[in-house]
């Protein structure tokens, strides 16, 4: 071997060995940089027990447990709580013993993270109505597991509201969560596909808590099952050649890596901010592809005819997040054609008009490390928003409000 073929080697070497170093001292504080490794990740015994004991649903994946309290850190740093009852559903202060008028279900902008219990769109929603509206939302559920404790735990009510970020497209595809949320190692849920223009379930693949133990015999299924396995984990994996990978997909590892040197050396959340936007340009691509927009149609027209069964009127409220208020107003509201095919078989409400009519959204949404989810004044503007429809709609359910 020539001296120059040996320089070459050593090069490729220790590009090799830089590579790897770097991936490894960035990875603590940027969990999307995956590897190898994260394709069976090791479990953390204590956090799954207590996933187990205060989250985990056999059969919507995970769920909001009835009796119990949680603190968070809301606008400003303020501390906020809320409480869910013994019905599974969020304290709604003052209304809670009266009638139920509205249920709402959904993920955490229905349920209303980050506010306290008398702070939520919910709650003034009872307001406006006099009379209780049930919040049944929970935290990063996609539309598919809503529909699906909507079935199982369904009250009876004048009018159902199953509200969700536009994200939402990309939760009904997914089984689990690791493969588009890179860390989310407990969240397995269930998921519909469509075939001949009908529904059918593919339950969650945890069953028990034992198989959270195997997910290395699952990950077959997992992987054909699971959108996100061929279309965002896969070709994001990192490992040897790690120089080679790096540079297969330079537009997405190499602004990654960038950032969290930032983030590593000046602070800050340019890594989590870059990961955000990504999400958002994924969640507008899919609602441009038949497949998924036409499978979220068929679960929002089963979520009518659910709620039409018993006695109900049904609507689908879109709440955006505040990257999605950025690309409307820079002229890509990429939900609006899905919003106005479904309007041709029910009712939808679009929030995003209410929220940019304001001038200025930021004061609408809580900036943190969860993505920020609406402020009290943000909440106050979805009930204040949603109010007179809710009245119009009732009146035409047989039970009235």
């Amino acid at each position: 071997m020539t001296e120059g073929m040996l320089a070459i080697l050593a090069g490729l070497a220790s590009a090799e060995a830089a590579a790897a170093t770097l991936v490894a001292w960035l990875r603590p504080g940027c969990k999307w940089l995956i590897t190898t490794r994260d394709l069976d990740p090791p479990i953390d015994r204590a956090g799954l027990d207590r996933f187990l004991e205060h989250g985990w649903d056999a059969d919507l994946g995970w769920v909001r447990k009835p009796g119990t309290t949680h603190r968070e850190t809301g606008q400003g740093g303020i501390i906020t709580s809320y409480t869910i009852g013994a019905d599974g559903a969020r304290h709604n202060l003052n209304f809670d013993n009266q009638p139920v008028k509205v249920t709402v279900w959904g993920d955490s902008y229905a349920f209303a993270r980050q506010v306290n219990d008398d702070e939520t769109w919910s709650h003034g929603l009872s307001q406006a109505l006099a009379g209780n509206v049930q919040n049944f939302g929970v935290g990063n559920y996609g539309l598919d597991q809503a529909l699906l404790r909507l079935d199982r735990d369904w009250r009876q009510t004048p009018l159902a509201i199953m509200a969700v970020v536009p994200e939402t497209i990309s939760r009904c595809l997914s089984v689990w969560k690791h493969f588009s949320e890179y860390g989310n190692i407990f969240a397995f849920k269930p998921r519909f596909h469509l075939s001949n223009h009908r529904l059918h379930l593919m339950p969650n693949p945890i069953r028990t808590p034992e198989d959270f133990l195997r997910i290395g015999e699952l990950l077959p299924s997992l992987k054909r099952d699971d959108v996100f396995w061929k279309r965002k984990f896969k070709p994001d994996l990192l490992g040897f050649p790690w120089s080679l990978r790096l540079l297969a997909r330079p537009q997405r590892h190499l602004p990654l890596i960038a950032a969290a040197l930032a983030d590593r050396i000046v602070g800050g959340e340019h890594a989590f901010t870059q990961i955000m936007q990504r999400n958002i340009t994924l969640t507008a691509s899919l609602y441009r592809e038949a497949e998924p927009v036409d499978l979220l149609e068929a679960l929002c027209l089963r979520f009518r005819d659910q709620a039409y069964e018993r006695g109900a009127r049904a609507i689908v409220v879109m709440l955006p997040q505040l990257l999605d208020l950025a690309r409307i107003r820079a002229g890509d509201h990429y939900y609006a054609p899905f919003l106005r095919r479904l309007a041709n078989h029910m009712p939808v409400a679009d929030m995003a008009p209410a929220l940019l009519a304001t001038g200025d959204e930021r004061p609408l949404y809580i900036h943190d490390s969860y993505g920020g989810h609406l402020s009290a004044l943000g909440n106050k503007i979805i009930a204040d928003t949603l109010a007179p429809l809710c009245r119009v709609l009732a009146t035409d359910s047989p039970l009235g409000i």
